[in-house]
C-alpha cells in the first residue's frame, strides 16, 4: 500500500471537487444555451440571460479569472 500524505489527500479532494463543480456549471451553461435555440431540457428551469451571464462569470472564475 502506498503512503499519502495529509497534503496530497487535500490536493486529490479539492481537485475532485473542482472537477465537479466545473462540470455542473458547464451543463447549466449548455443547458441555458439550448433552451436559448428551443431545446428545453425538462428537469431545469427556464435561464433568462442575466442568469446566463452569471453563469458564464462564475465559469470565468473557476478556470482562473484571466483576460488575455
Amino acid at each position: 500500500m502506498n503512503n499519502i500524505n495529509i497534503g496530497q489527500l487535500v490536493s486529490q479532494i479539492t481537485g475532485i471537487i473542482q472537477q465537479v463543480v466545473s462540470i455542473g456549471l458547464l451543463l447549466l451553461i449548455l443547458a441555458a444555451v439550448a433552451a436559448r435555440y428551443g431545446f428545453r431540457v425538462p428537469i431545469l428551469p427556464a435561464t433568462d440571460p442575466t442568469a446566463l451571464a452569471w453563469l458564464c462569470g462564475a465559469w470565468w472564475l473557476l478556470k482562473g479569472g484571466r483576460i488575455g
